[in-house]
């Protein structure tokens, strides 16, 4: 990649530079050049943080965010390369990445004027529901629900922002729903059944109902539909009924695609 980009005085564009590095990075991670794609990232982060204009500080923390939020899904990637699975290091490292990446964002939104970098401030929010969704998926992965509930529960509340539609919505209530549900049969392989442990199952029904309606309400297309009842019936324990409604999905989606070539 061209990496010493030249400014109009003739000096390096350090952001330039930066952006580059951070993009050579994501192509040797789809290559699964881990290392390679770690010591860009790491270059184009402290480029960022130390070298690029002051002035321009909320184009610079955004750098860093972006930069934090690409190395922990690197961090998943490579434990899967690597090792075959996504092992409890590579979960609680890419969570304490998405946490950094997340208070960058926060910098962004809590800095910025009104009318001041629009595009940052909205890059900054959809980022930081990300950061918080997966962080809640992988506290879900370790077992440890408080913590799960809690970042998916700040992760709806961010939703609720106008730049986030009833898809993004209902995806939260989804994950909060399967939530409640691996908690619940956790508890049956290792406690007696209870009726605290079968509020668990309540509130994934709850839950995942509330998913529907929202992703029913959002979604135009027919077949996508099937889709989302597909995950959330997975989400719920009955497999069999999720890969009868992928099917369906499957076969409405290839339909439409043969439509659309005809004409």
């Amino acid at each position: 990649p061209h990496l010493m980009a030249q400014s109009e005085g003739g000096g390096f564009n350090q952001f330039e530079k930066a952006d580059a590095l951070a993009e050579h990075g994501k192509v040797c991670k789809r290559l699964g050049k881990y290392n390679d794609s770690q010591k860009y990232y790491d270059e184009a982060f402290l480029i960022y943080k130390k070298e690029c204009p002051q002035e321009d500080d909320l184009t610079r923390i955004d750098g860093q965010a972006r930069i934090r939020s690409e190395q922990a899904d690197l961090t998943l990637i490579r434990s899967i390369g690597e090792q075959k699975a996504v092992t409890k290091e590579a979960r609680r490292d890419s969570i304490d990445k998405w946490n950094e990446s997340s208070k960058l964002s926060q910098e962004i939104i809590d800095n910025a004027k009104p009318g001041d970098f629009p595009s940052l401030v909205e890059l900054a929010l959809l980022r930081k529901y990300r950061c918080h969704l997966l962080i809640g998926i992988e506290y879900g992965k370790l077992k440890q629900w408080d913590d799960a509930q809690k970042h998916l529960e700040l992760t709806r509340k961010i939703g609720q922002n106008d730049r986030f539609s009833e898809v993004d919505i209902g995806r939260v209530r989804m994950w909060m729903g399967k939530l409640h549900f691996d908690r619940y049969i956790d508890n049956c392989s290792t406690i007696a059944h209870d009726e605290q442990n079968g509020q668990n199952l309540i509130k994934a029904q709850i839950q995942t109902s509330i998913a529907w309606q929202k992703l029913h309400e959002a979604s135009n297309k027919r077949a996508n539909l099937y889709l989302f009842r597909a995950h959330i019936s997975y989400f719920l324990g009955d497999t069999h009924k999720a890969i009868n409604l992928a099917i369906v999905y499957l076969i409405m989606h290839v339909k439409n695609i043969s439509g659309r070539s005809c004409c």
